[in-house]
């Protein structure tokens, strides 16, 4: 009878210490911008020191794995450590600025090249930069289209895909050996993030009527649907979820978007990471980084909702919810649903570990999994 009391007791014991370690990684998952829930499956932390106004969601990166982002015609680099507290928050603060000249002061959509230069959309059209070489002047792509500068990205055979960022948007795919420029698709609604995936697929967030695209990398149509969010910055998944689409929605949310092979079967939505009531920030333009991570930026969007909650931008570590801008960083917890050993790389990106010096043959080992993506500012989509 003692001994059985003693069982009982243990279980007990077990359970309770087992629900204790349950809500506390769950408050731990919970902390920082995404102060609701984060999947078990995911990490998330704040990235960036607050961003200037205007400054970029679009983001690059350096053979040396240093995030670059767009403000006017600067590029700023940031620093690849945590070298400053912000209301409470690690984070990386700017390491230098590169004056561009001859950069398009508009837009902020960039992305890295498969031949090591850095691309760049705006009012002057498709702009090519050196990294090799900062002080060299942008050189604007000719026949390529002028427009908000919202997405561009790279394509497994080196071309660049990007959209004029109209309310009817016009996506084009610009080859940068042959300097032509090819009309591929005509959408009915703003297409914001432009997303590649490895087999030449290319999503669109459909930002102005809440949809996501996948075509072909010809511009045929593969899959369209809607979503309950209305998403911008875009990811296609790797390892365990290869089928599947990542959406940083307006509402401060992120949506993974799991289907078939082929992409056109039932799509099922799975939100992995959301605010509270009153924190939601404006989510934007996405990038996947060196490391495998998604880095998703968040900035107060006072003019356009979209389930947004006005001039609310970041939700500290400290506790401190405000207007300033930032990027977060969202990778692998390498642990799945199931509570087992995951992938450690669930976000694709094209230059996998390597980014080739501009010019040359030779190709610079740089990391696991990196870049892709853009953004504007808090602007007024008209």
């Amino acid at each position: 009878m003692h001994q059985h009391k003693l069982r009982i007791f243990g279980r007990s014991n077990i359970a309770i210490v087992a629900f204790v370690l349950l809500t506390t990684a769950e408050a731990l998952h919970a902390a920082g911008h995404f102060d609701a829930f984060v999947d078990p499956s995911y990490t998330s932390s704040i990235y960036t020191s607050p961003l200037q106004t205007g400054e970029g969601g679009g983001i690059a990166w350096t053979t040396s794995s240093h995030m670059l982002t767009k403000f006017g015609s600067d590029i700023i680099e940031y620093n690849p450590t945590n070298n400053a507290i912000h209301n409470g928050t690690n984070v990386h603060t700017p390491l230098v600025t590169h004056s561009i000249s001859g950069l398009a002061t508009n837009g902020v959509g960039i992305v890295n090249g498969t031949d090591g230069y850095i691309y760049s959309v705006g009012s002057a059209g498709l702009q090519r930069i050196d990294p090799s070489n900062w002080a060299a002047p942008a050189v604007t792509l000719p026949g390529s289209v002028g427009g908000q500068g919202y997405g561009v990205n790279t394509l497994p055979n080196g071309k660049i895909v990007y959209s004029d960022g109209s309310n009817s948007s016009s996506v084009w795919v610009y080859d940068p050996v042959a300097l032509t420029n090819t009309l591929i698709y005509s959408a009915s609604f703003l297409v914001d993030d432009i997303e590649t995936g490895p087999a030449g697929e290319i999503a669109l967030a459909g930002q102005s009527n809440s949809s996501i695209t996948i075509l072909n990398s010809g511009g045929g149509l593969i899959k369209q649907f809607n979503t309950a969010r209305f998403p911008d910055g875009l990811a296609f998944g790797a390892g365990p979820f290869a089928n599947s689409i990542y959406a940083n929605n307006n509402d401060g949310s992120i949506t993974r978007y799991d289907m078939s092979a082929g992409w056109t079967g039932t799509v099922t939505p799975v939100d992995i990471a959301t605010t509270l009531a009153g924190h939601h920030g404006y989510g934007d333009l996405a990038s996947v980084g060196p490391d495998c991570a998604f880095y998703i930026s968040t900035f107060p969007n006072v003019n356009f909702g979209h389930g947004n909650d006005a001039g609310i931008g970041t939700n500290w570590d400290n506790g401190v919810t405000n207007g300033e801008a930032s990027i977060v960083r969202v990778g692998s917890s390498g642990i799945g649903a199931d509570g087992l050993p995951n992938s450690d790389c669930v976000f694709y990106s094209l230059i996998e570990t390597t980014i080739p010096e501009p010019g040359s043959a030779m190709i610079l080992a740089i990391g696991m999994l990196p870049m892709l993506c853009r953004r504007r500012s808090h602007r007024m989509r008209l």
